[in-house]
């Protein structure tokens, strides 16, 4: 039993001791602190502070008279640089600094000026200041970690409402326009200046101020027309899309649909109600609880319906929902689940020592609880702005269906991914795993010996949309030796052991594990997985809808990949176009020995006849020999 109460008393000690050290500010910040200089050095001797190579390099060239938006150099390096010409000039005591310090700084100075901003907050506040950090400590670290600017956005923003608050009208509007003219972001923070007194007035110093910042690259004389660069910034903005999904409303599982083809009505709509919503209830604009829930809907909005929302994002309204949620005099159960939701969604899921990378995505890409959590955590504050002033009370049955309603939609997909190397993209298509009989189909009257039937069980797992492309290859290894050279092109004349080495390269790059598809995998694939409508061909029993093949022996070529119609799963020219390597050895049937000198292709080639097109067609080639008619596509574990 003295044991025991020993034991007992050590753990109670432990647990005060750490409550105590988290429930103490200054503990808290200097453990953060701690935390900014130990990820700064790995990131600067690792070399992987990417975001800070960009914010250099392109100031860089804007002080040596070359324009950052260079189009052709930005596809060529895979950098879009998508600030004003006006970051140039603010960055530039940084980028003058030694190359050592130059990441300290930056890192240093954001994550302290954020911790000033949240302490400098109004009095009414002074209650919850420390627990506001609390909740943003995860959030800014990862923010911090990856030398992301909307950490500064989120600040200026915070000191922007507290200059206001304390009626320093020209500062506030001078902070606001010095963040929207660096990134467009910053300028919605203009629309609560209608809150407050002298609203004029200050709408004449954004103009002022406006003017002042976008006015101040011309300080650097060795443009002839310093201006002509803000053309060129919304050029490389047009010109810069991705296929990626997103982190917000738009791109959710089972509203993606929807919303998406849409989205220009969706924000347009969901605006101009918002703003109708927000005049209604211009009698609450003097309160300041109002103010903080507005800029929390406002910033909210900004984020969650953007056209490229991604997790750093949030750092710019979460700050705002904090406030909201903390100096709301009455949280119910509700209010609760949703914090606590959000906890674990957004500061515990995505920090890697608390939780494994792969069940973090898992979780993120199958149900989006992240992006639905906060969604709804909105609709809530838009009820606290907007709702009426009487307390209305929630059924729990209410919100149990509608939670019944948004979960389902929510698991209805699996996310896709994009990658991107060197400026060229290219996506993995998620292939559900499942059994399914691999050989031919019992009525095949072309199929071959070698094309036995019998069930097989796969994991989940990715496989690439298309071929590799000639583009890729080119982003990846020093030389293409395809014969019919043209970037959207796949890349052949590829033996084996290339692919192999162009792979190894790859995962090198990336940190990934990407392979080839085993031959089980591919013929899954290539039947549409668990969508598979029992097709002869990827995607049809009409040929000439889906593959590139022999139809006229004397213009006979591999064409450009996607050109055809996908198969169920999305994936393109499985049967045709080029003959694809797979990871096995051939074996002549399943029990079978594997051979020592020949590999399996899979899918037939623009000089094939329709019977070796067929899903379920086999063919062996040595790994020493290439022809200009074989190439292969990626594959990647579902965990990755």
């Amino acid at each position: 039993m003295g044991l025991r109460g020993n034991t007992l008393s050590v753990m109670k000690k432990i647990v005060n001791a750490i409550r105590w050290f988290f429930s103490n500010h200054t503990c808290v910040f200097w453990l953060g602190m701690a935390i900014v200089l130990l990820a700064t050095t790995l990131e600067v001797v690792r070399g992987r502070n990417t975001n800070y190579f960009d914010y250099q390099d392109s100031t860089r060239m804007f002080w040596e008279g070359l324009s950052p938006y260079n189009l052709e150099y930005a596809q060529a390096h895979g950098i879009y640089f998508l600030y004003s010409p006006v970051f140039s000039v603010i960055f530039a005591p940084i980028f003058l600094s030694p190359w050592w310090l130059g990441p300290y700084l930056w890192n240093i100075g954001n994550y302290s000026l954020f911790s000033l901003a949240i302490q400098k907050l109004p009095h009414q506040f002074d209650k919850y200041k420390h627990w506001i950090f609390l909740f943003l400590f995860s959030v800014i670290l990862q923010t911090v970690f990856c030398y992301q600017h909307n950490i500064i956005v989120a600040y200026i923003y915070i000191f922007a409402f507290i200059l206001l608050e304390r009626g320093k009208g020209f500062w506030a509007v001078f902070l606001i326009m010095l963040s929207a003219t660096t990134k467009v972001y910053g300028v919605a923070e203009l629309a609560i200046l209608l809150c407050y007194p002298k609203m004029w007035r200050n709408f004449g110093y954004a103009i002022l101020c406006g003017a002042f910042f976008l006015l101040l690259p011309a300080i650097n004389t060795s443009f002839d027309n310093p201006f002509m660069l803000y053309q060129e910034m919304f050029d490389m903005i047009a010109s810069h899309h991705s296929d990626s999904d997103f982190v917000g409303i738009l791109f959710a599982r089972g509203l993606k649909p929807f919303l998406l083809p849409n989205y220009r009505i969706v924000q347009v709509i969901l605006f101009i109600l918002l703003g109708i919503a927000f005049f209604v209830r211009y009698k609450r604009w003097h309160q300041l609880e109002f103010r903080v829930q507005a800029l929390a809907v406002l910033t909210g909005f900004m984020i969650l319906f953007s056209d490229c929302p991604e997790t750093h994002t949030y750092i710019i309204a979460f700050p705002f929902y904090a406030m909201a949620f903390w100096l709301r005099q009455e949280r119910n159960w509700i209010d609760w689940t949703l914090f606590w939701s959000l906890v674990v969604n957004f500061c515990i899921l995505p920090t890697d020592v608390l939780c494994p990378v792969w069940l973090h995505e898992y979780i993120h890409e199958t149900f989006w609880l992240d992006v639905y959590t906060y969604f709804l955590c909105w609709l809530r504050i838009i009820w606290w702005a907007v709702g009426p002033e009487e307390k209305v009370m929630i059924p729990k049955k209410a919100m149990t269906v509608l939670l019944a309603l948004l979960i389902p939609m929510a698991i209805q997909a699996q996310n896709n991914k994009t990658f991107k190397v060197k400026g060229v993209s290219f996506k993995m298509v998620y292939v559900e795993g499942g059994s399914f009989s691999m050989g031919a189909f019992p009525n095949d009257k072309e199929a071959d010996a070698d094309e036995v039937r019998h069930q097989v069980r796969l994991n989940s797992f990715y496989m690439g949309e298309t071929e590799v492309t000639q583009a890729l290859w080119e982003a990846v290894m020093p030389k293409n030796r395809s014969k019919n050279k043209s970037p959207q092109h796949p890349v052949e004349y590829v033996t084996y052991d290339m692919c192999k080495e162009f792979i190894s390269r790859l995962n090198s790059m990336s940190g990934l594990h990407f392979r080839l598809p085993s031959e089980a995998e591919w013929e899954y694939a290539a039947r549409g997985g668990n969508k598979s409508k029992g097709y002869l061909y990827s995607g049809s029993n009409n040929i000439a809808e889906v593959a590139n093949y022999l139809k006229d022996p004397n213009h006979a070529a591999h064409q450009p990949v996607a050109q055809l119609k996908p198969n169920e799963l999305g994936l393109y020219d499985m049967s045709g176009n080029v003959w694809e390597w797979c990871e096995d050895w051939y074996r002549k049937t399943p029990q079978s020995k594997p051979s020592s000198n020949f590999y399996v292709i899979r899918g037939g080639a623009y000089d094939c006849d329709p019977k070796y097109c067929r899903v379920s067609n086999r063919f062996m080639y040595d790994q020493r020999r290439r022809f200009r008619h074989v190439g292969f596509r990626l594959a990647l574990s579902a965990r990755e």
